[in-house]
């Protein structure tokens, strides 16, 4: 079922099963609220006002490009790009009002919620007009978001979406079991900038078996070869969340404090994607999106 309100200006949608509520606004596309089985699971703001003022990116799309761009720079088919930098001189999550804080346009569409952005050409620096579609929907315990984007030039693309989460409503996610399948993590230096190294996953960063979540990360989890399903999966308070996606890596945040009425370690992020800094590391493959080209990329979350 799905249902439609305003709220400070925007349309508010809500999916809805059985077990599952799922709140999502045309203000940065976001998921501002999931409930499972009447809990309350991710955390979020009441205002439109706290959203655009704030630097969580709690729930919102983010592009065009998710996680650092070291510089902001970047060159493509042999021209050098400066996209706008707005953290320690390099980019982050698409730059400075970027996509979290504009208004999508929402329709219904099939069973679910599909919301619509054009980008322009030049967009904080990033070359090509691109026009993004994310796709909504909710069945049993399961929200799947898919993400669709066509450019009229090449451009890199590597949208996610930065929902926190908190399973059992405890003031800490410290304790919250974690489960990740990762070949690796990247090595980073002291401004989060990969080395092009990817470690062994090992001591802190090993999650290949469930372990409490002991410490704060930061860290781009390089996904293990056909990992896609279930490729992380989180437990706490009787309740499991299971993150599927066909993305190469995974973002996983818990961060320190944040502003604007919460701090990170009442939430995680698993932020499914490229690997930080993919415009500069062909290691890591690539994101380009070539004009005319339809982009598709899917997350999944299922709660059990």
């Amino acid at each position: 079922m799905i249902s439609r309100t305003v709220k400070d200006g925007y349309g508010l949608y809500l999916l809805e099963s059985e077990e599952l509520k799922v709140w999502v606004w045309e203000l940065g596309a976001t998921i501002t609220r999931i409930d499972y089985k009447g809990r309350t699971v991710t955390l979020g703001y009441d205002r439109a006002e706290d959203y655009l003022n704030g630097t969580t990116y709690a729930g919102a799309t983010i592009g065009r490009f998710a996680n650092r761009i070291a510089k902001g720079r970047f060159t493509l088919n042999g021209r050098e790009y400066q996209t706008t930098v707005n953290e320690n001189g390099n980019t982050l999550h698409g730059g400075p009002n970027s996509y979290d804080k504009r208004r999508w346009e929402g329709v219904n569409v099939n069973e679910g919620v599909r919301f619509t952005l054009v980008s322009p050409d030049g967009d904080n620096g990033f070359p090509g007009r691109l026009r993004m579609h994310v796709d909504y929907a909710v069945r049993g315990g399961e929200l799947r978001v898919d993400y669709r984007a066509v450019s009229d030039a090449d451009t890199v693309y590597a949208p996610t979406n930065h929902s926190y989460f908190n399973l059992d409503g405890a003031e800490t996610i410290l304790g919250t079991t974690m489960q990740i399948k990762a070949r690796g993590v990247l090595e980073v230096d002291d401004e989060l900038i990969p080395t092009g190294t990817i470690l062994p996953a090992e001591g802190d960063f090993d999650f290949s078996a469930p372990r409490a979540i002991g410490r704060n990360y930061d860290h781009c989890f390089v996904l293990a070869e056909g990992a896609g399903e279930k490729a992380a999966v989180a437990s706490a308070g009787g309740v499991t969340l299971s993150v599927s996606t066909d993305f190469p890596s995974i973002q996983f945040y818990t961060g320190g404090a944040l502003s604007s009425g919460f701090h990170a370690s009442q939430g995680f992020a698993l932020e499914p994607g490229y690997c930080a800094d993919t415009p500069n590391r062909p290691e890591f493959g690539s994101c380009t999106l070539k004009a005319g080209e339809e982009f598709h990329k899917f997350i999944r979350y299922e709660f059990t």
